[in-house]
Parts: structure tokens; sequence; C-alpha cells
């Protein structure tokens, strides 16, 4: 069961574990379990199974979650206490999420939830991005490339450090070699998904989440706008789409994530990226048929300056069916002589992209 605690306006969110009750047979005798039958005795008794004379069990207590310094600095202190129905609505009401604009807490009635989803845009279809599978349009090299020859590229402000092992890689490509992890069928994974990845993509937008799919993977995004926070930096875990929090801006979805993995370009032109990447996202639609995701990247091991980077998608006809485009095999991915080849929207009839053939040993 889940509970919250109100606490000098933070909301803790913790689980409560309760004894379950035993399962009876229809005579009501109790059925054996790991720890025996048990009746009104031993860890796991039912209250209605107390024996006369014993103390009844204590009521659910929760333990708030390590606290930090600071907090502990402010007067706060572990408690546990039995808590109720009360908690979770003064918890709602608290000025922790009342301050926070654009944001809506898990555990609302239906009847709060459609006033919100009332006022959330209608992002609903399916999406094709514009500019092919490079990561950012803006830069490519040369320009309107769509990251399909060896050689292509994109201009990232990359530090000397860094352009020197994005200028490897792209030698790498020309003298034969595939290096895009999706050749092994791993996730194209975060900032890429938002530029560098084949195929439609739809949003599923809610109060309290907003979830983006993508047809080729096939791949899941979570976006959470309820008010939480990222993780404590000594906490956090790196991940192939990271950790996404939002808010609505009027109409504007304004998302931040942190936590991605650093095995993951860009896009097929291999550009590398740290773990350290801090990604400012702002979407939106344009038009009824035109969203728009502006970026905003950040990255102190590798950028010398911020990148931006502005990405459009094309609403698509409505009777467009999505298929799961799984990279182990699939109509877009088809198995050849053991090797999963890839076969991308624009590719002519026959055309098998790779992997590519290794040059011979000398």
């Amino acid at each position: 069961m889940r509970e919250y605690l109100l606490m000098k306006s933070t909301c803790y969110c913790v689980e409560v574990r309760m004894a379950a009750p035993s399962p009876r047979l229809p005579s009501g005798r109790l059925r054996p379990s790991a720890t025996g039958y048990g009746e009104g005795r031993g860890e796991g008794a039912s209250p209605q199974a107390q024996t006369r004379g014993e103390a009844p069990s204590p009521a659910p207590t929760l333990t708030l979650p390590r606290l930090r310094g600071r907090e502990q600095r402010r007067g706060f202190r572990q408690v546990a206490q039995p808590l109720g129905a009360a908690a979770l609505a003064a918890c709602l009401a608290s000025p922790a999420f009342s301050q926070q604009k654009g944001v809506t807490p898990f555990g609302l009635t239906q009847a709060e939830r459609a006033k919100v989803n009332a006022t959330l845009p209608n992002w609903s279809g399916l999406w094709n991005p514009v500019g092919g599978l490079i990561f950012d349009p803006g830069t490519a090299d040369p320009k309107g490339n769509n990251a399909q020859q060896p050689g292509d590229r994109e201009h990232p402000p990359y530090n000397a450090e860094w352009e020197a092992k994005y200028k490897a890689k792209l030698d790498h490509t020309l003298a034969g070699y595939f290096t895009d992890p999706i050749t092994n069928c791993l996730p194209h994974g975060m900032p890429r998904l938002m530029g560098g990845i084949p195929g439609p993509l739809e949003f599923v937008v809610t109060p309290e989440l907003t979830f983006i799919i993508w047809e080729y993977g096939p791949q899941l995004r979570r976006i959470y706008t309820d008010g939480r926070d990222h993780l404590p930096v000594e906490d956090r875990f790196d991940s192939w789409t990271g950790h996404s929090i939002g808010h609505w801006d009027g109409d504007t979805l304004v998302v931040d994530t942190v936590s991605v993995r650093d095995d993951t370009p860009y896009d097929r032109t291999g550009a590398p990226h740290s773990n350290k990447v801090h990604l400012i996202e702002r979407m939106r639609l344009v038009d009824k048929d035109t969203f728009e995701n502006d970026m905003t990247i950040e990255d102190p091991i590798a950028f010398a300056t911020p990148w931006h980077v502005n990405r459009r998608y094309r609403r698509i006809p409505s009777d467009t069916f999505v298929g799961d485009a799984a990279c182990t095999e699939t109509q877009h991915s088809p198995i050849v002589n053991g090797q999963t080849q890839f076969i991308l929207p624009n590719d002519p009839p026959g055309y098998l992209l790779g992997p590519m053939p290794l040059p011979p040993k000398k």
C-alpha cells in the first residue's frame, strides 16, 4: 500500500508493507503456508486469528527514506507512524504541489483529472521526423545529408578531444566498418530517439505522464509531469532513455532529462556523447500537422558550448497502421546468412545496408 507523508511542504511517497491475511478454505480453516498454519501465532498471522490474551497486531508503519544532511540540519527527523487517507489528501493539497505550475500529482480523482485533461494539447496520431536520420539537419555536412553515406557528418560543438573521437569514428566508417550499435540490435537511446531514428512515433499524453512510443524497436520513453524531481546525484543510474521530468508551460511541454548512457551515438554518423548529457526540450504543436521539439543539449565532458537542435515532425494520415519493427527480425530487418540486415524506409527494393563487409586482412 502506498501512503504519503507531508513534512515541511515535502511530500514523501513510501511503501507500507502490510501482513496479507491468510487464505482460508470454505470451512474457515487456514490453508498451509511457507510459515505453517499459524492460527493466531507466528509471523504473518491475520488480526482475526489472534489467540485470546495475545496483543493485537500493530498498526501498519512506515519508515521515511534516508534523509540528507541538509534536511537533517533543518530539523527533519525519521519517524515511524500509522498513516491514513487524510495524509494523502493533505499531501495533494500541499504547497509542494500547489507551487509547481503545469504538473499533476498521481492520485487525483477522475473528475479532477478530466479538468486537467481538457487543458492539454491534442498530440494524437502518428508523426514522422523531418530531416532524415541525421540528428541535427542544421549542421549536416554535406548539407542535406541523411546520414546514409560513409563520411556524412554533423558539427556538434565538441571540444578538441571529442572532435578527435568523432573524426576517428568517421574514418572507421570510411574504411568499411559499420559502427552503429543498432547493428547488434541495441536500443537507439537518448537523445538519438528524438532525431536519429527512422519511422513514426506517437504520443500518449496524460496529466501525470507523457509517453512517446516508436515503431522501430518498439521503444518507449516516459516523461513524468507529476511534480517529482530527479534523483539525488549520488543515487542516479544511467539508462537507455535517461530520466525525464517535465511541466506544461501553456501548450508547450518543457522536459528535463539526465542519466543517459554514454554508449549510444547521436545518429548513424557515430557522433558520441558522454553520460553527463543534460537535455532540455520544448515540445509543441506549430500547427495541426507540424510538431516541433526545440532541444538544448549540455555536455560538460564533450562540448565546448551547449548544442541547440531543432527537429520537426509531420503528421501522417490517420489511417496509417503502425507495425512492430523489432530489430531481431522483421520486414525491415531480415536475417540473411545468420546476420541481421537493415532496410530503411527510403532504400530501394532489395537493398541491404548492413552489416558492411570488413576489409580483407593483410
